[in-house]
């Protein structure tokens, strides 16, 4: 950082404008200090289209994307339906490996050898658990936000849901956390310091702003669950914002199962419970209910077992049955999940194709397997992608369209 770069910004801070300027350079010192050294703006705005488009097909007005990012979520939780794609991506479990998280993305054609975003208006939801098993995760969390951003700019999207992982972490149950993460989390915390120091300097009165600065903490789990707790900087600056379920036209996207309970309570209500709970502005303490037990939309494992005939695909059916149809999509037809590694086999679907399995372990701290991403086009055909291999076909375009029309006669 220059020093004549920093002073100039400093004295042009006092004021209002200054100082969000000044503020917003030291927010991207950080977030680069962690993402390798690579500059990240935050707190960018990305102005939304003016106009709506028209829908040739059916007459109807739909937004873009890029617009859409901007109608807020049910309840004020994070947005919890949007109209479908052309191109849709989902990408499993990252597991705080920052090499096999920009792996997969290059498997899905998103970014470019300098990390960036070139992925035009392609849709892409990775579904949790970038937490615990690996030391890089705070790194993900920047990487992943800057990607949010530049996406967003070209008119795609990517969305990141909470896994288990995230809410373990911030209920403050750490038991996956590894001695690389806990020191990452202990230098990123020292940054964070130096950082609001930084923003002191442009306060009046700077010595009192410094006094309100907390003690960096004495370790590096101490660090951890002071930035995971709810309310705590990464919960409310990541966390919060992420859905524990996501609509993307005819596809639903959880990381561990969605039962019909869940399907009752609402998905936009649970998106804002849990996002409240993130918060830490929740009347209730405890985890919500949707979020606890096994039978939990993130921890269910009621469709991902390996084995076809331990997997309740009635349940499957009648789950998809009640979400109800929202943003011009058709009825909800499948659903994208991880948490539960697929390992030899990859990516897979079950259920005559209406869930697909995502997680495959790629992580060093799981199965340290090569990435694999699944890709839906046009709302119909759905593949399986892979470094160095043709894309295999799970679900046809045409097998896609007459499943649709049974569904219909059925309904």
């Amino acid at each position: 950082m220059g020093g004549w770069l920093l002073d100039s910004l400093v004295g042009t801070s006092t004021s209002g404008d200054g100082r969000k300027v000044y503020e917003r350079f030291v927010d991207s010192f950080v977030a680069s200090s962690i993402n390798g050294g690579t500059p990240q703006l935050v707190g960018e705005v990305v102005k939304p289209p003016q106009s709506v488009e028209k829908d040739e097909r059916n007459g109807r007005s739909s937004f873009s994307f890029a617009s859409s990012l901007w109608q807020k979520g049910g309840r004020g939780g994070p947005v919890s339906f949007y109209p479908a794609a052309k191109r849709l991506v989902a990408i499993g479990d990252l597991h705080g490996d920052f090499q096999k998280a920009v792996k997969a993305f290059r498997v899905a054609g998103l970014i470019d050898e300098s990390t960036n975003w070139v992925g035009g208006e392609t849709v892409a939801v990775q579904v949790g658990d970038v937490l615990d098993r690996g030391g890089a995760e705070i790194r993900i969390f920047h990487f992943l936000e800057k990607l949010k951003r530049q996406a967003a700019s070209q008119g795609g999207a990517l969305h990141v849901l909470n896994g288990n992982h995230e809410i373990m972490n911030v209920a403050g149950r750490f038991r996956y956390a590894t001695a690389e993460g806990l020191e990452e989390f202990h230098r990123w915390e020292k940054v964070l310091r130096f950082g609001e120091k930084l923003k002191c300097m442009c306060h009046k009165d700077g010595e009192k702003c410094r006094a309100g600065i907390p003690e960096l903490s004495a370790t590096g789990l101490e660090a951890r669950r002071e930035a995971l707790k709810p309310g705590g900087h990464l919960s409310k600056h990541f966390l919060a914002h992420y859905p524990v379920a996501l609509v993307v036209g005819s596809s639903v996207f959880v990381h561990g199962g969605l039962h019909p309970k869940h399907a009752d309570y609402g998905i936009e209500r649970m998106n804002s419970e849990a996002s409240e709970w993130i918060r830490g502005e929740s009347k209730e303490s405890a985890v919500p209910w949707f979020l606890s037990g096994r039978n939990a939309i993130v921890w269910s494992r009621m469709y991902s077992m390996p084995q076809e005939e331990k997997c309740d695909c009635g349940m499957l059916f009648e789950a998809l049955g009640k979400l109800p149809r929202k943003r011009g999509n058709e009825e909800t037809r499948r659903m994208v999940v991880g948490h539960t590694i697929q390992y030899p086999m990859g990516i897979n679907a079950v259920c005559d194709g209406s869930v697909f399995r995502v997680d495959v372990g790629a992580s060093k701290g799981c199965a340290d397997a090569e990435p694999e991403v699944l890709e839906i086009i046009e709302d119909r055909e759905v593949r399986r992608l892979r470094a160095h291999v043709a894309p295999q076909i799970l679900v046809g375009a045409t097998e896609a369209v007459k499943k649709y029309k049974r569904s219909l006669v059925k309904g």
